[in-house]
C-alpha cells in the first residue's frame, strides 16, 4: 500500500505541465478526448481573467471553504461521511494547488457525443462531484431511517 502511494506521488512530481498550452492531444474513443484547457476562471470557466489579484481571491475563498468543510466533517462525527468529505476536500486542494502553481486549473477530460461536448474537467472535479453525490445519498438515506424511527416512536 505504501509503495503504491509512493509511486503515485512520484508520478505526480515528475509530470511537468508548465510548457503545455491549450491544444488537442488525443482522441481516446468516439466519446472521450484529452484536450488541455487552462481554466483561469471559476466553475465551468466563468469569470475568465488574467488579473492575479482575482486569482488570489479565488484561492483564498477555496481554502476557506475547504477548511470549513473539514471542520463540518469533524463535527458530524460519522465515519461514513468522512469518505465523502475527504473526496470533496481532496479535489478542492488539488484545484487549489494547480491554481497556486500555474495561476489556472488544468482541465483535460472532454466527454462528448457527436458534436455535443460537456465542459472539460479534471480528476479533482471528479473527486468533488463523487464526494457531493455520496454526501447527498447519505443524507437522503439517513433522513428516511430517521423518519421511520420517529414514526415508530409515536
Amino acid at each position: 500500500m505504501i509503495q503504491t502511494i509512493g509511486r503515485f506521488i512520484f508520478l505526480i512530481l515528475v509530470i511537468d505541465v508548465s510548457n503545455l498550452s491549450s491544444q488537442y492531444l488525443t482522441s481516446i474513443n468516439k466519446y472521450l478526448n484529452f484536450h488541455l484547457i487552462w481554466n483561469k476562471g471559476f466553475a465551468f470557466g466563468i469569470f475568465q481573467n488574467e488579473i492575479s489579484m482575482v486569482n488570489y481571491i479565488y484561492m483564498f475563498v477555496m481554502a476557506i471553504i475547504a477548511i470549513a468543510v473539514f471542520f463540518y466533517a469533524i463535527s458530524i462525527n460519522k465515519k461514513i461521511y468522512y469518505y465523502g468529505f475527504s473526496l470533496i476536500i481532496g479535489g478542492a486542494l488539488g484545484n487549489l494547488l494547480d491554481r497556486y502553481q500555474y495561476s489556472a486549473v488544468l482541465d483535460f477530460i472532454d466527454l462528448h457525443y457527436n458534436n455535443y461536448h460537456w465542459y472539460v474537467f479534471n480528476i479533482a472535479d471528479i473527486s468533488i462531484t463523487l464526494g457531493c453525490i455520496l454526501i447527498i445519498l447519505l443524507e437522503l438515506f439517513s433522513k428516511k431511517e430517521n423518519d421511520k424511527t420517529v414514526k415508530n416512536d409515536t
